[in-house]
């Protein structure tokens, strides 16, 4: 990796809480042995042997993290990964490896590092792994909180709260998913188009929300965070 591209790099990982207790220099022997790749839009990963002896530390792009049933021909999006996550973690931590699918969603930027080569770095700086267990659970609290929804949840509730979990609150602007087909945002709360629709359209009918294309303004955030709780009005 050339010297300008090193220090780029860098800049993005020292700003990654999981490197957040580690050394300027052992941050930058991470670095040698990294390497930079680029996703296209649409690419499926972690799907070859290959792909799985590496580490990979997303530093630009989203990727989800699905389960597909090719019976129903269904799918459910159990997370959005984005910049400062990481994947293959399982891998890195137990030499095992995930039954699910990822794929990216827009141009994506990582970069890699061999699985032996990681392991080697994280054995040099034990603190890595006390920030990875940190990130692993609260990877996990969010599973749980998935599944919980799908399970307890009607389909309007896990949109209002789906809404809210990607509004900018300091400037009530909807990010990361803002541009998403309809396809991807029913999949991200477990439903089809034609019921996601229907909500967007109720939400819509009732001041909350405006939709233009694929961009979704939020209009009234105090009766959003009604439809989340379960408020009666």
């Amino acid at each position: 990796m050339d010297a300008i591209k090193s220090t780029e790099y860098f800049k993005k990982i020292r700003d990654n809480n999981l490197f957040t207790d580690i050394n300027d220099k052992s941050l930058l022997e991470l670095i040698a042995i990294a390497n930079p790749c680029y996703w296209p839009e649409r690419t499926c990963i972690l799907q070859s042997d290959q792909e799985l002896h590496k580490f990979y530390i997303i530093t630009l792009g989203i990727v989800k993290a699905y389960d597909y049933d090719s019976i129903n021909d269904r799918e459910i999006v159990l997370s959005l990964l984005t910049e400062n996550d990481v994947l293959n973690v399982c891998s890195l931590i137990g030499e095992g490896s995930t039954s699910l699918y990822y794929e990216t969603l827009i141009p994506t930027e990582v970069l890699y590092i061999p699985l032996n080569r990681m392991r080697e770095w994280s054995l040099k700086n034990p603190l890595f792994f006390k920030q990875i267990l940190v990130y692993v659970l609260k990877k996990m609290n969010h599973l749980e909180d998935v599944v919980s929804d799908i399970c307890l949840k009607d389909t309007s509730t896990r949109l209002a709260k789906l809404l809210l979990q990607y509004t900018n609150k300091s400037t009530n602007k909807i990010e990361t998913i803002d541009g998403f087909t309809h396809n991807q945002l029913a999949g991200l709360i477990g439903t089809t188009r034609a019921v996601l629709n229907r909500h967007l359209q109720e939400f819509k009918e009732e001041g909350i929300l405006d939709i233009r294309r694929k961009h979704i303004e939020i209009i009234d955030s105090t009766l959003l965070y009604k439809k989340a709780s379960h408020f009666s009005f």
